[in-house]
């Protein structure tokens, strides 16, 4: 093995894809005509485990020498954050808002990223997601939530 972090990497999709894998078992699959609940999180289980392979056959190939970097504990916070944001203020803050707010603060993470660009992303994230979510598949989640709702 020449590249341990694709092995480990691979790894971690295989597993990961027989956890699903493992759940989705629990639902009906159907047929790909008629599909059941189980179907999509199978073949997205399928698929990833055999993306894991693809990266494990890829990293006999490489020749790595990896060099020690600091761990980019800006980037693990800003984007843990952004997530945690996301989950506990998402119906509160509606659509727009927290999509822009979540990837305002990931575009952050990067180092490449200046404030103007970030609010540049977050700005189109949330419009781009408004399009879709709102108007195209008119999901339920509110465009501006309770706590914005100035009546």
């Amino acid at each position: 093995m020449k590249s341990r972090r694709d092995l480990l990497a691979g790894l971690i999709f295989i597993a990961l894809a027989a956890g699903f894998g493992w759940e989705a078992s629990n639902y009906d699959m159907g047929r790909a005509i008629r599909m059941g609940p189980g179907f999509i999180p199978m073949t997205l289980a399928i698929l990833l485990a055999l993306f894991g392979v693809l990266v494990i056959l890829a990293g006999m190939k490489k020749n790595e020498q990896v060099e020690k970097t600091p761990i980019p504990w800006k980037g693990i916070v800003l984007i843990l954050s952004a997530l945690a944001i996301f989950g506990e203020f998402g119906a509160a803050l509606g659509l727009v808002p927290v999509v822009f707010l979540g990837t305002a603060i990931v575009a952050l993470a990067s180092a490449r990223n200046s404030i103007l660009s970030s609010l540049t992303i977050a700005v189109s994230m949330s419009a781009l997601c408004w399009l879709v979510f709102k108007v195209g598949l008119g999901i339920t989640l509110p465009t501006f939530g309770p706590l914005l709702t100035f009546s």
